[in-house]
């Protein structure tokens, strides 16, 4: 009896915990929070010593060892001796799968009855795993990140990432695949602040048969939510690659000479109306989610109604208000922002490092987005590998010396739209290509207003009293379309950068020359 008797009892333990774990709307275990390995995986997957940059650290491969073939064995050893400049991580790439999820950087998970996103604090990369059972739009392309297909095994979230290149490590240590690469990932929630997190690593070219790890993560109760390290930008204004603008980055001051800001001013702009048979969720909120393409008509060239040159794009004009429908510069910004239209200013774009293009811009950029609505936020990924998360729950912004590329956004519905107040900026960001001008004082209001079942009118309402004289408003539609995001991997094929930073130097060069010329003259 005793035997009968203490199988009975794990039988109600292990139903007692699966009852206890959080779930979702639908059932599934809630994996939703912010999380964070706990372990040396992201330097060596497998025991090691300390090296230079790599303190020591257990296996966390089944059975200790990688089964390489002998071949890859050798050049996983090239690697290692090579990886202070061959790891693709310390260049700022993407990490790719697994490797982005043992790395010691915190992560938000978000899920959806048809997606999982998965946002993290490197580098503004985000993952899109697919759970509505429908096959990739685009197989076969390979990426950084992968292709992520999941479904669920009972409790066990189960993820196949495929389309794998063959350019990222799996760890600091050199440990490499193929672009043959299938990844099997499991995520099980043990208990309420632990994910049993393990992934199966299938590369024949590579290895003589597929091995496992096995990660914990572990919820970082003590953090509201993540915010942004930049990994290329902190390197380039390290090594003065990208340059401070004493005029707009935090905590540059509001110019003495500026003419006084009128916060009070502009129209009073009456919303776009909403039909009442829009897409809903269950809760009657309006349904704001999927693949969107905003139509930009060149706000990404300009904000201003322009025609087209050789050089610039037109572009139809974005302001709503003012009436005259330009810019409220002060007289130093509108300046400033003609001087950015010349050729030597165009390294000066942070888009041309491939940084967060910041709000608005991030929506007028020509790359589309997706959209999310899980409970308590609005998320919205950008093709362009950048993410927003936007708090629904009222939270406050934080401290003043906390300042991001995208801001720090709050959002709340106003009847049928979406009102997203956002400040906690860095400055550092430019409106378009031509250089329209913000900086870290700006506060952004925008509102998202369902018009139709494919469209969503976009406005942005702009205070900043360091480069303008009173507030102004943009508005752009933005269509919803039945497609997938790709991989847009700025970084890693930034090719037109060098040519940019060349046309400055040649630039700087000739100024410096005819300077000094002038001064033998006189």
């Amino acid at each position: 009896m005793r035997p009968c008797l203490l199988t009975l009892l794990a039988m109600v333990t292990v139903s007692a915990s699966a009852q206890t774990l959080p779930r979702t709307a639908d059932g599934k275990p809630d994996l939703q929070g912010i999380w964070r390995a706990v372990n040396g995986a992201s330097y060596d997957l497998e025991d090691h010593g300390a090296r230079h940059d790599m303190p020591a650290g257990r296996s966390v491969v089944d059975g200790a060892t990688i089964p390489y073939q002998p071949w890859a064995a050798e050049q996983r050893q090239i690697n290692l001796e090579s990886r202070a400049t061959a790891d693709p991580v310390r260049n700022c790439f993407l990490p790719g799968v697994p490797r982005i999820m043992t790395m010691e950087f915190p992560f938000q998970i978000f899920m959806t009855p048809e997606h999982i996103a998965i946002t993290f604090e490197w580098q503004q990369a985000f993952r899109l795993i697919y759970t509505d059972g429908e096959p990739p739009l685009y197989p076969g392309i390979e990426s950084w990140m992968g292709n992520s297909r999941g479904h669920w095994e009972g409790d066990v979230l189960v993820v196949e990432v495929l389309d794998h290149n063959d350019q990222t490590w799996f760890d600091a240590a050199g440990n490499f695949h193929s672009s043959s690469l299938n990844v099997r990932e499991r995520y099980s929630l043990r208990d309420i602040n632990t994910i049993d997190y393990e992934a199966t690593i299938d590369d024949p070219e590579v290895f003589t048969r597929p091995w496992t790890i096995r990660v914990e993560l572990h919820r970082q109760t003590h953090m509201d939510g993540i915010l942004e390290y930049h990994c290329q930008a902190e390197k380039e204004e390290a090594n003065g690659d990208f340059e401070r603008d004493d005029w707009t980055w935090y905590p540059a001051p509001v110019p003495a000479e500026n003419e006084p800001f009128d916060p009070a001013a502009g129209g009073d702009l009456a919303l776009p109306s909403t039909p009442p048979n829009i897409p809903r969720l269950e809760d009657g909120t309006p349904d704001i989610s999927g693949y969107f393409v905003a139509d930009g008509g060149g706000a990404n060239y300009g904000l201003e109604q322009h025609d087209g040159d050789v050089l610039l794009p037109s572009s139809r004009g974005q302001v709503i208000d003012p009436l005259d429908r330009t810019l409220p510069y002060q007289v130093w910004a509108r300046a400033e922002s003609i001087d950015r239209e010349l050729p030597h200013r165009g390294y000066d774009d942070p888009t041309a490092h491939c940084f967060p293009s910041g709000v608005p811009r991030a929506h007028y950029v020509p790359a589309p987005f997706h959209v999310l609505q899980p409970p308590g936020y609005v998320v919205v990924l950008h093709e362009r590998m950048a993410w927003r998360q936007i708090a629904l729950d009222g939270r406050n912004h934080p401290p003043d010396q906390i300042r991001l590329w995208h801001g720090h956004s709050v959002g709340r519905w106003e009847g049928d739209t979406l009102v997203v107040e956002s400040q906690n900026f860095n400055g550092k960001a430019w409106l378009n290509e031509t250089g329209d001008v913000v900086s870290h004082a700006q506060t952004v209001v925008e509102t998202f207003t369902p018009v139709s079942a494919t469209q969503i009118i976009y406005r942005a309402t702009v205070s900043d009293p360091i480069p303008y004289t009173r507030p102004w408003t943009i508005e752009i539609p933005f269509n919803r379309q039945e497609s997938e995001l790709l991989e847009v991997a700025c970084l890693e094929g930034n090719n037109d950068l060098q040519h940019l930073k060349d046309v400055r130097d040649e630039y700087r060069a000739r100024q410096i020359e005819e300077n000094q010329g002038y001064d033998s003259r006189n």
